[in-house]
């Protein structure tokens, strides 16, 4: 329930929430292209750190003349030892994602959002830069961690600003948007990259980021506003104090609190609030044994290391024999993601607020958080079948058509980005005093356990396979989904029994 302030985010007039999730768009896209165009292009920094020129990828014909192509894709086994450090600039920075979260989130609750998401804006084009210029593994590593750093607040931060502007019923489109709409930024960056490096270097397609994520920290910091709001427990169940009698919410009064000025608008700082801060602390620790966000977690988890294991490995496939793509084209392959944010959006936004607003009218208006897991159904067979379809695409490549590599890795991203959303939305609802908390724990330990699901990935499918590894993230995906009927039939009494450390929660969400 909103308040009568203008200054309240949820008074908001939509055209400034608009141009404000615009804006968080743009920069959250961006920041998500770049992890994944970078690590698609593995075999490039492998070859340039082994001191070799990385143009030897291709010669017209797809792959480089010799017998036979090793894990890197493409790149003759008869070559000497190569450069295995460079594989880290793919899985490094998916550690430094998760942990930045218990950073970002903690600090945007004690001097606000708009400060926080600024600094993540400035860190993540100026390490963009630091990344084209660097000279050596080291220097690259270090400033794609730090650009990583500015990019953790895609994770959380960003859906936490998202809920601060958005009412309930419609969280699923607003954070589905943000998610989804990496689909054309990445298609753009994503085909145009291994042309930019064929034909300029990797060091332009570096720069060309610079400009966009210069581009969209410059729109963070004309058009999005501080969204921190207290509010009460009154205000969180949806009712009002103040709230006349026929009205459902209350008449924005601006005699009494103010109007919003060019300096509301424009202000870095509002206040300080420390006990908030450490508070919010003592919550991530205390709503990580929350049953439905260990299981978020978990399924999250996995998701995304699967969905990170194919895009770094997906190169090797295409570019060697029979297939032998040019390298020219490789950026094509993302094409398939692409057209899975378009049902990313249509599924995990759109749809699930159709779906969570219909059961809700079935049970006679009572909305539980447990309505959005009817949603979780497909996305979940999608991505145990996707991992599969990757799998026989990567292993039997005489006997299939690269499109089914490709289609496996369109089902993945699309599991893997629907249940991220309807994920978050659900344990959002499930706890919204915890919001904050809950989404650095979704955020930070998915990444850090996807992180152990993709180090040294490229090893483990020279070793197994790719059905047998692919299989592996398969059986997982089942494994998790198995307490999804205990989540779904005790949710609520969990919940009941949830947050007895620090019930008396008062800090902004």
């Amino acid at each position: 329930m909103p308040t009568g302030d203008p200054k309240d985010p949820l008074n908001l007039p939509q055209w400034r929430k608009i141009l404000a999730l615009f804006s968080l768009c743009f920069f959250g896209a961006v920041s998500l292209a770049t992890q994944q165009i970078m690590g698609s292009l593995l075999p490039v920094f492998v070859l340039v750190y082994a001191g070799l020129d990385p143009g030897m990828l291709t010669n017209g014909s797809g792959v480089v003349s010799g017998s036979g192509a090793n894990i890197l894709g493409g790149i003759p086994s008869g070559m000497p030892p190569l450069s295995p450090g460079a594989l880290v600039l793919a899985s490094f920075p998916v550690l430094i994602v998760g942990l930045s979260n218990y950073i970002l989130v903690p600090l945007s609750i004690t001097i606000g959002r708009r400060p926080v998401i600024c600094l993540c804006g400035l860190l993540a084009w100026t390490c963009t830069l630091w990344a084209g210029l660097s000279q050596s593994l080291k220097s690259h590593l270090a400033a794609r961690c730090f650009q990583a750093l500015g990019a953790g607040a895609v994770e959380s931060l960003i859906p936490l600003i998202a809920q601060d502007i958005s009412f309930i019923h419609q969280r699923n489109r607003a954070i589905g948007i943000i998610w989804a709409s990496q689909g054309v930024i990445t298609l753009s960056l994503g085909v145009g990259s291994s042309y930019i490096v064929a034909n300029l270097s990797w060091r332009w397609l570096y720069y060309i980021l610079v400009i966009l994520t210069a581009a969209s920290w410059l729109m963070i910091l004309a058009f999005v506003p501080e969204t921190r709001w207290q509010r009460t427990s009154e205000e969180m169940r949806g009712s009002s104090k103040n709230l006349r009698p026929g009205l459902r919410r209350p008449e924005i009064d601006s005699e009494r609190y103010g109007r919003r000025t060019l300096k509301t608008e424009l202000a870095l700082f509002t206040d300080i609030r420390v006990k908030d801060g450490l508070l919010s602390l003592a919550e991530i620790v205390e709503s990580i044994i929350f049953p439905g966000v260990i299981w978020i977690v978990f399924l999250n988890a996995v998701f995304i290391g699967a969905s990170l294991a194919s895009s770094q490995t997906i190169s090797t496939v295409i570019l060697a024999p029979p297939y032998s793509w040019n390298f020219k084209y490789i950026g094509y392959s993302v094409v398939s993601v692409v057209i899975a944010t378009i049902f990313v959006y249509v599924m995990g936004s759109w749809g699930a607020d159709k779906v969570a607003n219909w059961v809700t009218k079935r049970k006679g208006g009572i909305r539980e958080p447990e309505v959005h897991l009817w949603s979780l159904i497909f996305p979940l067979f999608c991505g145990i079948f996707g991992c599969i379809l990757f799998g026989v695409g990567g292993t039997y490549v005489y006997r299939v058509h690269w499109m089914a590599i490709l289609s496996g890795t369109a089902f993945l991203n699309f599991a893997f980005l629907t249940v991220n959303i309807i994920g978050s939305v659900y344990c959002i609802e499930s706890y919204p005093k915890w919001a904050g908390p809950i989404l650095v724990n979704v955020a930070g330990f998915r990444n850090v356990i996807g992180f152990a699901f993709t180090y040294g990935v490229t090893d483990w499918v020279q070793a197994r396979g790719y059905i047998g590894c692919f299989g592996i993230y398969a059986g997982c995906i089942g494994l998790i989904c198995l307490p999804m009927p205990f989540i779904w039939m005790y949710g609520e009494k969990f919940r009941r029994h949830s947050g007895v450390l620090t019930r008396k929660t008062t800090h902004s969400l």
